[in-house]
């Protein structure tokens, strides 16, 4: 295999970051300082010419098709972007250190959303965009390549009709990845404006309602402010906000046969009414329990309690990680918490976790051979929603399971061996290959108050959590395939 097609196309998504530092630049020149102008023009300028020289060197040389050039451009723009992505944290000083710096590009990047930055009131205005927008951008990413890179790597089945809605191929060409781009750009770059005028329209200040709106249909959660969202004291926004949490979290396929209105294939994908079920139940369970500590039965005070319940089920099981309200946050079980950020959300969508698909699938398998117990020779085929679950999707299935847990176990014990509690490195281990780094601080500021926060962390444990991160957003399965030596061999 011949990586120079790989590096042509690394070189065009490099290009596209020098670019984007361009946007958090021109915040600079209105609200910050000629200093932090350069801390984006510098490295879009490096980065860019870097891009350049690639797309120069190694355009025509060979053509970009395979497994095996989809897989490897895949590791190369989850390592590579976070190095040129940290360049603006490390030159401004927000955070200082080399490590700290990567960290918050890899969170953001990944759509993690846990941060070394201890007092954002203190940090530019400048680099609060920046990190959204890598959010915004890791998000696209990882729509683009479940839809055209990783084919069934992705440990999904699909049938034709959905594969063509998203340009989607088990082989990955130069082709489907601009189609799946084209596709894919207009619904993620639409629901995010959308986003963005609801939540200024609600009351939310334009600032903070645009990092927001980057962060949220990303199911990233970085906030542009300390506190929670509650502190806005938006009751509206608190609602919008849960219903485009929860948008991020869905299936791009699903939302898409929605808008071109097919609908057997929207009646026959069951995933979606897990996600709103499941947030709906738990919204519901939260905004009772709060409704009676809070005792006030006025009609504005049950609604409230109602929009934050939902909000921070929403927040959660789309593994975005918002702090919406330390009420409500603090209802949550520790061991609630940890399970569900591993559930995680929806296939081919933004949301991290090992997510609902294989969890409802494991669980109908579970039921098949219970009932196969009992009668033995009773037919009982396995299904998630239309589609049929045969043997070697069950086995693809427990196989991405048994490796997702021995990942987030030895993140654990390396996190547990720079100093920091057990129980507080199982969830930030959970949290980070799940892609929902704010769980962390939610159990350590009601569980563990005395372990340390991200940004106290040893650079090792830094650097194994954004390990972590990078193996939560490439699928296990294609993460086994990147380190067998068979799979390379031409």
């Amino acid at each position: 295999m011949r990586p120079v097609a790989v590096l042509y196309i690394l070189g065009w998504v490099l290009a596209a970051i020098s670019a984007a530092m361009l946007i958090p630049a021109s915040f600079a020149v209105a609200l910050d300082s000629i200093a932090h102008v350069q801390a984006f023009v510098v490295p879009s300028i490096a980065v860019g010419f870097l891009a350049g020289g690639m797309i120069i060197a190694f355009k025509s040389l060979d053509v970009f098709s395979g497994r095996r050039q989809s897989l490897l451009l895949l590791a190369l723009v989850w390592l590579v972007v976070p190095v040129a992505g940290s360049l603006p944290f490390y030159l401004s000083g927000f955070p200082g250190s080399a490590v700290a710096a990567y960290f918050e590009a890899t969170s953001g990047f990944t759509t993690t959303g846990a941060t070394v930055l201890t007092d954002l009131g203190q940090v530019p205005a400048s680099i609060l965009v920046w990190r959204a927008l890598l959010q915004w951008i890791g998000g696209l990413t990882t729509l683009v390549a479940l839809a055209a890179l990783l084919g069934q790597l992705s440990g999904s089945v699909l049938v034709d009709r959905q594969l063509r809605l998203i340009g989607h191929t088990i082989h990955g060409t130069a082709l489907h990845l601009r189609e799946a781009l084209r596709t894919i750009t207009p619904y993620y770059a639409g629901f995010t404006l959308a986003c963005f005028v609801a939540l200024t329209i609600s009351g939310i200040p334009s600032f903070d309602a645009f990092c927001i709106s980057l962060s949220t249909l990303s199911t990233g959660g970085f906030m542009p402010r300390d506190g929670t969202f509650l502190l806005y004291g938006a009751p509206y926004a608190e609602f919008l906000l849960s219903f485009f949490m929860l948008l991020g979290a869905i299936s791009i396929i699903w939302i898409r046969a929605v808008f071109q209105m097919r609908w057997p294939l929207v009646r026959e994908t069951r995933e979606p009414l897990w996600i709103f079920w499941s947030t709906g139940a738990l919204g519901l369970i939260l905004a009772i329990i709060l409704a009676i500590k809070t005792g006030d039965p006025s009609i504005g005070t049950l609604f409230h309690t109602l929009t934050l319940g939902l909000a921070t089920a929403a927040s959660i099981i789309s593994t975005t990680g918002f702090a919406i309200s330390d009420q409500t946050l603090s209802l949550i079980p520790y061991m609630v918490l940890l399970g569900m950020c591993i559930v995680g959300g929806g296939r081919f969508s933004t949301a991290g976790g090992l997510k609902v698909y294989r969890i409802t699938s494991m669980l109908s398998q579970l039921g098949r051979e219970f009932r196969l117990l009992v009668y033995p020779h009773g037919v009982r085929p396995a299904r998630h929603g239309a589609e049929a679950l045969d043997h070697e999707v069950a086995k693809e299935i427990w196989i991405t399971l048994t490796a997702f847990i021995l990942v987030i176990g030895s993140i654990t014990l390396i996190v547990a061996w720079t100093g920091v509690s057990f129980s507080g490195a199982l969830i930030a281990s959970a949290g980070s290959v799940s892609n929902i780094g704010p769980v962390y601080e939610f159990a350590r500021v009601a569980d563990f108050p005395n372990a340390p926060a991200y940004a106290q962390m040893t650079p090792l444990a830094q650097i194994t959590l954004c390990v972590g991160m990078v193996l939560g957003r490439v699928e296990i399965l294609a993460l086994l395939s990147i380190f067998n030596v068979i799979f390379w061999r031409d």
